[in-house]
């Protein structure tokens, strides 16, 4: 890879890992575990390891303890957390010019491709912030949950939380029990006994809908038949006025982005 490669690679595995890390949080608060759990952290821990092998390309990674950073030989776990903690404030210092390091640990023939390439330039302050203020950023909250209805009658609205890992999608959803206009009564917890009933049929496709604050689509995971696995609902009690919460973990198969012009 060039160095304008390994810039992207390093980015895209932070963002990565960031995404990992806070997913994990999010299950623990909402008292996920077992192997639905261990799944992410392990799919955290190889993005971390690749992180650190793009961070550090000539040291060799231990035999034993590859989550290890190959730099520290006792294996102290917290030494480790301090030190991977210090690369990456090191790696993102905003005082920092990233691309004179690269040129600097480079060997003199990348460097001199870098000084005689006619269309690189550094990025200036004032380009960069305009870069930031004319990008189409996607908040967390900017997302709609599509259900087939016919299998899993809740409204989009009524969502709280949404994501997924490798073959799992967890849906938080805000408990409900209302009565239409035909009389008959929608219930969450009665939806949940129908899909345990029916736990090996396929439900369909789960669409999540990414959008800006326009409600314009920006674009779409479709996630390809769907089965539902279990429920983990909130307890009820006298100390808290919270919404009662109910995680819905369901499986796929595939899924696919999908721009709004081809929806």
């Amino acid at each position: 890879m060039d160095n304008k490669e390994i810039l992207y690679e390093i980015s895209l595995k932070y963002n990565t890992l960031k995404m990992y890390e806070s997913t994990i949080e999010e299950m623990k608060k909402n008292n996920i575990s077992g192997k639905s759990l261990d799944a992410v952290i392990f799919e955290k821990n190889v993005v971390e390891k690749e992180l650190i092998d793009l961070l550090n390309p000539n040291t060799p990674t231990p035999e034993h303890g590859w989550l290890k950073n190959p730099s520290i030989s006792n294996g102290n776990e917290f030494i480790q957390k301090l030190q991977k903690k210090a690369e990456y404030n090191s790696l993102y210092d905003i005082r920092k010019n990233f691309f004179d390091d690269i040129v600097k640990e480079s060997d003199n023939s990348i460097a001199n491709d870098f000084s005689n390439e006619i269309n690189f330039k550094k990025p200036t302050y004032a380009e960069i912030q305009e870069k930031i203020s004319d990008s189409q950023w996607i908040s967390m909250s900017n997302f709609i949950v599509n259900f087939p209805k016919n299998k899993v009658n809740i409204d989009e609205w009524r969502v709280s939380s949404f994501y997924y890992t490798s073959g799992d999608i967890y849906v938080i959803v805000n408990d409900f029990a209302e009565k239409k206009d035909d009389g008959k009564y929608v219930i969450l917890s009665q939806i949940i006994e129908d899909l345990y009933v029916n736990s090996e049929d396929v439900i369909g496709n789960i669409i999540l809908d990414v959008v800006n604050n326009n409600g314009d689509t920006l674009y779409s995971i479709n996630f390809s038949n769907c089965k539902f696995s279990d429920a983990s609902p909130d307890s009820f009690t006298y100390e808290s006025t919270e919404l009662r919460k109910i995680n819905l973990h369901f499986t796929y198969d595939n899924f696919k982005i999908i721009p709004p012009t081809e929806k």
